[in-house]
């Protein structure tokens, strides 16, 4: 008799490996490419920080405190090496401070607003989803969700940010027009709109997803030998529909982990919230290399992350894929 393999199968195991194997070239690719492509814009750091009336001899001597005069490919090594313990030395414009802490001061609330986003996007989605596709019969319903869905999908996040910032913040009062604050309660009410913003690009990528999804297992053998057995409704659907059109959805949120950091990004600079967007753009004003550098690998890390978790997360909740990965 045949047992149904349980846990990792041997295919699984090499197929995690592998993605494990593709993650880690991936970062170092990205690796090369930021710090490179950071050396083809013009400019000199050392005079951004002492001023357009600094002497070459200042020049020469603060780029030799920063390093800069060091041969391209020993900087490059330099710069290697903290990769995977994301170190990424110091600031080139704020002396003694490091790139990894300000990064992680803005990291936090970059992180919130995606997951949060994130889980609006699912709580909103799932169900509007599911009533598109399960109310098929019903015609108005089913085109209602997916107008919904396209003209959310069409409007930009940042577009999403400056409605609601003038109906219910300047109009109605009901949430801060902007910034940070210094408490959990605070912090909730500054992180409303900014999700609710970036959650419109996400939203209806979920419904139309579920909805999908709950149709081809509507179709499927077992849910009409289930309805020929008299098996309720509701239970078909919570039991046998949902959780297959679920499994979609982790790829879907896998892939979209970098869109929405991007986002996030756009939504902080209307917002302004102190995250790593804030960082980023003050970065790139002063040309700090070392914190665009770090910038970059942290969100390119965060990408490669999601989609290695996706994968493996879809292994092990897919018997299916387990048996073939």
């Amino acid at each position: 008799m045949n047992r149904r393999p349980r846990g990792l199968t041997a295919p699984a195991v090499r197929s995690l490996a592998r993605k494990v194997a593709q993650a880690i070239s991936v970062m170092l690719l990205v690796s090369i490419t930021v710090f490179f492509a950071m050396r083809l814009i013009p400019g000199n750091p050392a005079k951004d920080v002492l001023g357009t009336k600094a002497t070459p001899v200042a020049v020469a001597a603060l780029d030799q405190r920063l390093g800069l005069d060091r041969p391209l490919i020993e900087q490059f090594w330099s710069f290697l090496k903290g990769v995977p313990t994301l170190n990424f030395g110091n600031s080139l414009v704020e002396e003694g401070v490091s790139v990894r802490h300000i990064i992680f001061d803005g990291l936090g609330v970059t992180a919130l607003v995606v997951a949060a986003s994130t889980v609006l996007s699912l709580v909103v989605g799932v169900p509007l989803g599911l009533w598109a596709a399960l109310a098929r019969r019903q015609q108005v319903v089913s085109h209602s969700v997916q107008s919904v869905a396209v003209v959310l999908l069409a409007a930009p996040p940042f577009l999403i940010g400056l409605l609601l910032i003038f109906a219910l913040s300047v109009k109605l009062g009901l949430f801060p027009v902007g910034g940070w604050g210094a408490g959990l309660g605070s912090d909730l009410s500054h992180l409303a709109l900014p999700a609710i913003a970036l959650s419109g690009y996400l939203i209806p990528l979920v419904i139309r997803t579920v909805r999908q999804a709950a149709l081809d297992s509507s179709r499927e053998l077992y849910v009409e030998a289930s309805i020929a057995r008299g098996i309720s409704s509701r239970s078909i659907m919570y039991k046998q529909i949902l959780p297959n059109s679920l499994l979609p959805l982790i790829t879907l949120i896998g892939l979209n982990v970098g869109t929405l950091i991007s986002g996030a990004i756009v939504i902080e600079a209307i917002f302004a919230l102190p995250g790593l967007g804030t960082a980023l753009y003050q970065a790139v004003d002063a040309l700090n290399y070392t914190v665009i550098e770090g910038c970059a690998i942290i969100a390119a890390f965060s990408v490669v992350v999601a989609n290695l978790s996706a994968d493996a997360l879809y292994i092990l909740v897919d018997p299916r894929v387990r048996r073939g990965a």
